[in-house]
């Protein structure tokens, strides 16, 4: 509007029309007057941010209310906010318009849909003030982040109460408690996934880090569930596009991370055997085919196992060792295609005397695209430039081999159905 004042002005000029040059000199200066009033207007306000639910799952939305306190007098008019999102972000017409008044809090609900899963940091708040009339907008940003964890989907299915195998742990730890039992008093340092109800606070202050209670439940089954993290064995695993900041990263020398449909499948059915084992009352431990501590599940809680899998990601440099399998503990693998050292780890992780149940993954292919019958090397990780990567196919049959149930599946199934039908609980 500004040329078209000059513009106006110049026309006058050279028709040595004064109505003219009148008008577009009026227009010329309304538009720097009101341009300059936005430099006099500020966004100084104090953002808060409410999701719901507070923790998001994966392949679901989550409602963001966020609210708006003026702290100054001069910040005041009707404004449009925009949220800034690792996963996207929110377009110009997605911004909420949002009237500030000072002294007194307002609101705005943005709907997150699809969620990735993952510690996400949500903000800062990118707020348009715009003139009365329209004519000038000016972009600030308002400080302040909240972070926003995606927990793997869960499927309910039921199955963990009835589980042959695991049956009997409520029972079992029911008569732990009735007998008497007491906890191993041995304290040790605190490891990614412990509760935090195991924190000895007397040892702490004594070694001066934390320190958890063994409390090793004599007699307590467990279970041992093994997922796949090495990217190279995912067909479908690529560079996030642009790169995400969404899941926390534990390595340092991961520069853009990589994400895969068919890991997050993964990830999402070995959740949920987690936590059916844990309604069976046993003790589940997460690892990786190479014997790595992924995360531990206790039959009661789950919200720190979730979020504990959010952080995960493929080729995650994850260093505490599992401990031993117990006689007899089952084992639910869920892999894709793995290398020869992993393979063989897999298979020596099976307890004299287990069960072991192998899930194997094919990613499923978009429509339209061509088939492949060996996962991509994406990257040589440490130690496995000359471990050549086995297709699915191919290592389903070394597990049938060795003695293990396999079900072969791809990442369009769902996993509660695969679960309630395949008995992948009922060894």
């Amino acid at each position: 509007m500004l040329a078209a004042g000059v513009l106006v002005v110049l026309v006058g000029w050279l028709l040595q029309a004064p109505p003219l040059v009148f008008a577009g000199s009026t227009l010329v200066v309304l538009i720097v007057a009101v341009t300059l009033s936005l430099l006099f207007r500020t966004a100084d306000v104090r953002v808060t941010r409410r999701f719901t639910p507070d923790r998001g799952v994966a392949g679901w939305s989550a409602v963001e209310t966020v609210t708006v306190l003026p702290r100054g007098a001069r910040t005041s008019g009707t404004v449009r906010v925009r949220e800034q999102l690792p996963f996207g972000r929110l377009s110009d017409s997605e911004a909420a318009a949002v009237l500030l008044v000072p002294g007194r809090a307002s609101s705005a609900v943005f709907r997150h849909h699809d969620l990735p899963r993952g510690r996400h940091r949500i903000g800062p708040l990118h707020v348009d003030l715009v003139e009365s009339y329209g004519v000038a907008r000016r972009r600030v940003v308002a400080a302040g982040v909240a972070e926003l964890v995606v927990v793997p989907d869960v499927v309910e299915v039921g199955l963990g109460r009835e589980s042959r195998a695991l049956g009997d742990g409520s029972r079992r730890q029911r008569e732990h408690s009735l007998a008497g039992g007491e906890d191993d008093p041995v304290t040790r340092e605190y490891r990614r996934g412990d509760p935090m109800r195991r924190v000895h606070w007397k040892a702490t202050a004594r070694h001066g880090e934390l320190m958890v209670r063994q409390e090793e439940q004599h007699g307590l089954p467990s279970a041992r569930v093994v997922i796949a993290v090495a990217a190279e064995g995912w067909s479908d695993a690529r560079p996030t596009v642009p790169p995400t900041s969404g899941v926390r990263a534990r390595s340092a020398t991961a520069a853009i991370p990589l994400v895969s449909d068919a890991f997050e499948w993964a990830v999402s059915f070995a959740a949920t055997i987690a936590v059916e084992v844990g309604h069976a009352g046993s003790a589940t431990v997460l690892t990786t085919p190479g014997g790595t501590l992924v995360a531990r599940h206790d039959p009661a809680p789950t919200t720190g196992f979730l979020d504990d899998l959010a952080d995960l990601r493929l080729d995650d440099a994850l260093g505490a060792p599992a401990p031993a399998p117990s006689p007899r503990e089952p084992v639910v693998a869920v892999v894709s295609g793995l290398g020869r050292l992993d393979l063989e780890l897999l298979v020596a992780s099976r307890a004299p005397g287990s069960s072991a149940v192998a899930v194997v993954v094919t990613a499923a292919l978009p429509l339209g695209a061509g088939l492949t019958s060996r996962p991509a090397r994406l990257a040589d990780g440490p130690g496995r430039g000359d471990d050549p990567v086995l297709a699915p196919d191919e290592v389903a049959g070394a597990l049938r081999d060795s003695g293990w149930r396999v079900v072969e599946t791809d990442s369009s199934v769902d996993g509660g159905r695969l679960i309630t039908t395949s008995g992948v609980l009922d060894d």
